[in-house]
């Protein structure tokens, strides 16, 4: 697509920046391009982001991100497991960030408990999907992003198939029973892991590389017992540890080192404390 019309008419209607080695177009032109030239959003975006052409949506990520790390996102493709409470704040800032490519699993549906924390959870949602009240938000956050709806709950079967051509799994899984399966299943595939876990005022986040440590020592019990289910969630504690799983996802794909490889970041806010413990 290097030279072709699409490309000349990406240019001719983009805008150069002042101190800024790129230019910029506008989401609606990027958009109208696309329908005008039968090119997906998704490659519209990334075909203008090759050619050194930003989405203005993207401009208050610099000097944060590179042109470079923009490219890196938008080709991006991460499984992101579980879309209540941490998984729908971690899908919130990923699509706003640039993500490019999400597969999505959950097979839970709202009821009204869960409007105290989960930003998909409305009351126009409850009784509904929580996968497939995703989607429609990722769509209206981002029209760039590609994204493939999984409603129900995984197995382990599901897994090989679902990990195929992913850079990055991320848990947000609520309980514990699941995690251990999805951790072995994401090493065996040769792909990072980012896991978190909240239990009311304190949450905690960790990356598993494959074959690395993971922080399963504190994954003990079954869903129905777990440290959740007896201390609660708090929106506090969910929005903060989604956002440090978000921030370490932005990390790795954009080639950068993790923080929290062999490490647990650990938050209490009841204490307002935060640690770094080693694994």
């Amino acid at each position: 697509m290097k030279h072709s019309p699409f490309i000349t008419a990406l240019k001719k209607n983009s805008r150069a920046l002042q101190h800024h080695p790129f230019s910029c177009i506008s989401s609606s032109s990027l958009i109208q391009l696309a329908s005008a030239h039968n090119v997906t959003c998704f490659q519209a975006q990334l075909s203008a982001l090759q050619n050194k052409i930003l989405p203005e949506r993207y401009l208050r990520n610099f000097n944060a991100l590179t042109l470079n790390d923009q490219i890196r996102l938008a080709g991006s493709r991460i499984l992101l497991v579980g879309l209540g409470g941490l998984g729908g704040y971690i899908l919130e800032i990923l699509a706003r960030s640039g993500v490019g490519t999400f597969v999505l699993a959950d097979g839970d549906c709202f009821e009204e408990s869960n409007l105290n924390r989960q930003i998909l959870g409305t009351v126009d949602t409850l009784g509904k999907s929580k996968v497939k009240a995703a989607k429609v938000r990722l769509k209206k956050i981002n029209p760039f992003c590609r994204c493939q709806i999984h409603p129900y709950f995984l197995s382990r079967k599901d897994l090989p198939g679902l990990m195929k051509n992913i850079d990055l799994v991320v848990d947000a899984l609520g309980g514990v029973e699941f995690r251990p399966v999805l951790l072995e299943e994401s090493s065996r595939a040769g792909i990072p892991l980012i896991t978190g876990f909240l239990a009311g005022t304190t949450g905690l986040v960790s990356t598993v590389y494959p074959g690395g440590k993971s922080p399963g020592v504190f994954w003990r019990g079954e869903n129905k017992d777990g440290a959740e289910n007896i201390l609660g969630n708090m929106a506090q504690t969910v929005s903060l540890i989604a956002s440090v799983q978000a921030a370490e996802t932005i990390k790795l794909l954009t080639g950068k080192d993790s923080g929290l490889a062999g490490r647990v970041f650990l938050v209490d806010f009841e204490t307002l404390t935060f640690d770094l413990l080693e694994l």
